[in-house]
């Protein structure tokens, strides 16, 4: 389960993006805050999040370990337990990183607007991010391997 930085960095930023759109479009949504603008700056903002997460937070490793206990790799099952994991870690940095900023930076809302905000938007963000992660994990670590030219530590089922 290691992988270089420059396999993490392409597979960030392959993953990021599926990400990124459908979990702002989600929140814009639920949140009844959709707009052109809004769309696009929290799209940017959620898109470097989400990199900077694959950088810096060792989820794959946490979620690895979780995943481990319960089912063998590259089964359907492993895959599920995984990626619980990993919308988990997306879902709550960016729900309280996209609310701070929409809610208390631009808006200038009481702390208690940004309370249920986050709140608000974490179940339905949760999912989105769950799908998005579970449909697009296995393509994007395999095309990033692929254009970095690593083996894979098991193969995809």
């Amino acid at each position: 389960m290691v992988k270089s930085k420059k396999l993490m960095a392409v597979n960030a930023l392959i993953l990021d993006l599926p990400l990124s759109i459908v979990v702002t479009l989600v929140a814009l949504l639920v949140g009844k805050n959709f707009s052109t603008q809004a769309f696009i700056m929290n799209c940017i903002l959620a898109y470097i999040i989400t990199f900077l997460i694959n950088m810096f937070v060792p989820f794959p490793k946490w979620g690895f370990a979780f995943a481990s206990k319960f089912a063998q790799p590259a089964t359907f099952k492993f895959g599920v337990f995984f990626n619980i994991l990993v919308a988990a870690v997306f879902t709550i940095i960016l729900d309280i990183v996209m609310a701070a900023v929409g809610v208390l930076i631009i808006a200038h809302q009481p702390f208690i607007v940004f309370v249920f905000a986050a709140l608000g938007t974490f179940i339905p963000c949760y999912v989105t991010a769950f799908i998005v992660a579970f449909i697009c994990n296995v393509p994007a670590d395999k095309l990033s391997r692929a254009i970095c030219h690593e083996p894979a530590d098991y193969e995809h089922k």
